[in-house]
């Protein structure tokens, strides 16, 4: 009988949109967003799923997930973690936290490529209970039967839907046994000392370029990647790009750096910050060419 899904303003673009074709679709589904801070007290009775990404795309804030998940099974709501920007950075304790559902991509930090096929994660608890709303042949209990009648698959066989793109799977598999016999203990440390460097190093080197910190300070509070705000952070994305240092722009002024622990170095953040003061020094960032906007970022 609940109808409300909970989310936060800011949140991945694609879990939003989802969720108001849901709501327009559907016509008793209401999509409501909070602040983060305000997220634990706005959990009432009215709730039926709190959604969040655990780490937050742009700022690159860290939520509380078992704390959060805990609130949201104090008023009987089920909660849902976006994992794409977690997933093979830090430790996720799904089931640690009681998680009930998630998803994530293979293209970030599990360094499957664009195109990587992404995830679904039910809790055990739920698997029977659960009904995807795209009832697809490959969630059938019997799929080479080929009978008219639906019937779901066991397990979390049931969330499939279309045919599994191979080739993407063959690549996000390759990738993956890069963390066989991987601390994810250690990968999280060393995550959290290559974010402080850049920071301080940013301070230190950068000081009078008029770049702000947009991402928390406290690297146990922060995911895998550092936000830096600029007015002009476009222009000056594209130009470290045009210096091999490759990192992304998010509107309207976010320079966001992400590191992949596995395989980038001390010396690669030493390396990225030494060419983002050749930028700002020599002014190359006022250069036309890197003004003009494109439609990837």
């Amino acid at each position: 009988g609940r109808k409300v899904i909970l989310s936060e303003p800011g949140n991945f673009p694609t879990d939003l949109y989802v969720l108001q074709g849901l709501a327009a679709f559907a016509g008793d589904v209401e999509l409501r967003t909070v602040p983060a801070d305000q997220i634990a007290e706005a959990l009432d009775d009215s709730v039926a799923l709190l959604l969040l990404t655990q780490v937050h795309y742009k700022s690159g804030r860290l939520h509380d997930m078992a704390a959060l998940t805990a609130r949201a099974h104090e008023v009987g709501a089920l909660a849902l973690w976006d994992l794409s920007h977690s997933a093979g950075a830090l430790a996720v304790d799904l089931n640690g936290c009681g998680a009930d559902l998630a998803v994530g991509c293979g293209y970030k930090y599990l360094n499957g490529g664009p195109g990587a096929p992404a995830f679904a994660f039910v809790a055990r608890r739920h698997h029977e209970a659960f009904r995807s709303p795209l009832s697809g042949w490959m969630g059938h209990a019997r799929p080479f039967e080929f009978v008219d009648a639906y019937e779901p698959g066991q397990g979390l066989a049931r969330a499939l839907c279309g045919t599994p793109p191979v080739l993407g799977m063959t690549a996000l598999e390759a990738a993956l046994e890069a963390f066989d016999g991987v601390d994810m203990g250690q990968i999280r440390a060393k995550s959290m000392a290559l974010g402080d460097l850049f920071l301080e190093l940013v301070e230190q080197r950068c000081a009078g370029h008029g770049f702000e910190i947009a991402c928390p300070r406290d690297a146990r509070a922060r995911g895998s990647q550092v936000a830096l705000a600029h007015r002009e952070g476009y222009a000056i994305m594209q130009a470290l790009i045009a210096r091999e240092v490759i990192g992304d722009f998010r509107a309207p002024d976010i320079l966001r750096f992400g590191f992949t622990p596995l395989y980038v170095r001390h010396v690669d953040v030493w390396e990225a910050v030494e060419r983002l003061v050749q930028v700002m020094e020599s002014g190359q960032w006022r250069e036309a060419r890197f003004h003009q906007k494109a439609a990837v970022t």
